[in-house]
């Protein structure tokens, strides 16, 4: 306690004190004699008040400083005055707007336990806030699933968090301030990565964690910021363009405005601690988007296939066929499709079916084999609107139609995609988008015929 307080300048009395409020971190006693680790940080007075001016540059820390987000803090915090140490992962190009003046660039492997203690171990100084951004996201295959990706997702998103936090929180201080930026799939999952998703829900949990255990001893506030659908260099990828639409915002974050609720988190909110900020447009607040990515015709056709097999009896389909290209063909994935719609029609399964065509054209589907099998059944209700009628009558219709889907009761909807080659379909259950294809359907039933009046 002696050479501690001598180190700290302060009185050993003060040093008790400290020691029975637990804020000295690996103190214990040895006989008569406490015994404190020589690297511990001199914990702040409590009582003193959080400064609104920035003296001496104060030290930031940020994981993921190369991503659209983290330049756009390190910007922020520069302006204002900061330091920063920038940490990236090993191999990753750096932006030249990260190359200058007050911002320490550090290449870590986060997938080497060692080599991040070696990082966290070389900060000699106090660290006013830390902030982790690094992202490990892999899109899944659902049908091949790859368990090392899986496992690697939450080595970076969870462990390396985890062990940052825990290393670096020993540099700090009252006045320090802990933010992990989180996304809002923590809470909604995902289609294709659920690793990033339950990483992610994983990452709110440790931050509620943290602030039970290190608020109290060390004085640091530790929150999450969740962020939504951000744009940038995502912004070209179709499924984040399809976004827009569940955002009450109707359009997509952009990484400066992440970024200043991030800075905001850090240095003000002084009595926010184990909180989640969500900044999402809204999206939350609607129902979630719940679809797979575009699938190819392999993908596609086996979803198909599990969902018309795994069907109940006494379920509804309500399919609409807009007579693609790539329909009624002799492909061996479309045929077992089609003997499927049978198989389940066979099992109870209550199948109504209007397809969707020009009434002029009727003749080029007359000998189609398939089309005929449909004609001959019993149990499959099949049913026809001529889409020149439908544009006169109802053409806002047409855009909720677009290439034809499937829909299972209100709990899912298979949605044919344009036969370009690329793409297949997708699988949502989005609640919203199956409500708008019923509701749909039932406008079509309407104006609906039987299929065997036109190819009679």
């Amino acid at each position: 306690m002696k050479q501690a307080a001598k180190m700290w300048n302060i009185s050993e009395r003060r040093i008790i004190n400290l020691i029975k409020d637990n804020r000295i971190p690996g103190a214990f006693k040895n006989g008569m004699c406490w015994s404190i680790p020589s690297d511990t940080h001199k914990p702040i007075d409590k009582r003193s008040s959080y400064s609104k001016t920035i003296e001496d540059k104060k030290l930031v820390v940020i994981a993921g400083i190369n991503s659209d987000i983290g330049i756009s803090l390190t910007a922020i915090l520069l302006e204002a005055g900061y330091r920063i140490i920038g940490l990236y992962q090993k191999g990753s190009q750096i932006s030249d707007a990260l190359k200058q003046n007050n911002i320490a660039l550090m290449e870590v492997d986060y997938f080497n336990r060692n080599q991040l203690l070696e990082v966290t171990n070389s900060f000699q100084e106090d660290i006013f806030g830390f902030v982790f951004m690094e992202i490990y996201f892999h899109l899944e295959d659902t049908l091949n699933f790859d368990y090392d990706k899986f496992e690697d997702s939450f080595k970076v998103n969870v462990f390396a968090a985890n062990l940052l936090v825990r290393e670096l929180v020993k540099k700090m201080n009252y006045e320090s301030s802990i933010v992990m930026v989180n996304s809002i799939e923590a809470y909604r999952g995902s289609f294709g990565a659920s690793a990033y998703a339950s990483s992610q829900a994983a990452k709110v949990n440790l931050v509620q964690t943290f602030a039970n255990i290190f608020t109290e001893m060390y004085g640091v506030r530790i929150n999450s910021v969740m962020a939504g659908w951000i744009g940038g260099v995502m912004e070209s990828d179709d499924t984040f363009n399809k976004a827009k639409d569940t955002i009450p915002m109707k359009r997509l974050g952009n990484p400066e405005e992440i970024a200043d609720d991030i800075f905001l988190m850090l240095t003000r909110h002084k009595y926010t601690n184990g909180s989640s900020l969500v900044s999402d447009g809204g999206y939350l607040s609607m129902d979630s988007q719940s679809r797979t990515e575009d699938l190819d015709s392999g993908k596609f056709y086996k979803i198909l296939d599990k969902y018309f097999s795994e069907t109940k009896k006494g379920s509804n389909m309500w399919i609409i066929s807009t007579m693609m290209e790539n329909e009624w063909n002799e492909e061996p994935a479309e045929r077992k499709f089609i003997q499927s719609n049978f198989d389940a029609a066979e099992r109870g399964v209550k199948i109504k079916r209007i397809f969707l065509f020009h009434k002029k054209d009727a003749r080029l589907f007359k000998t189609n084999p398939y089309i005929k099998r449909y004609l001959a059944s019993n149990k499959i209700s099949s049913h026809f609107v001529d889409l020149e009628e439908l544009k006169r009558k109802k053409p806002e219709l047409i855009s909720i139609i677009q290439n034809g889907w499937i829909g299972i009761d209100d709990y899912a909807l298979l949605v044919d995609l344009p036969s370009d080659g690329t793409s297949r379909g997708y699988v949502t259950m989005n609640k919203l988008e199956i409500e708008k294809a019923h509701n749909c359907f039932l406008e079509l039933e309407k104006m609906a015929q039987p299929l065997k009046d036109i190819l009679k």
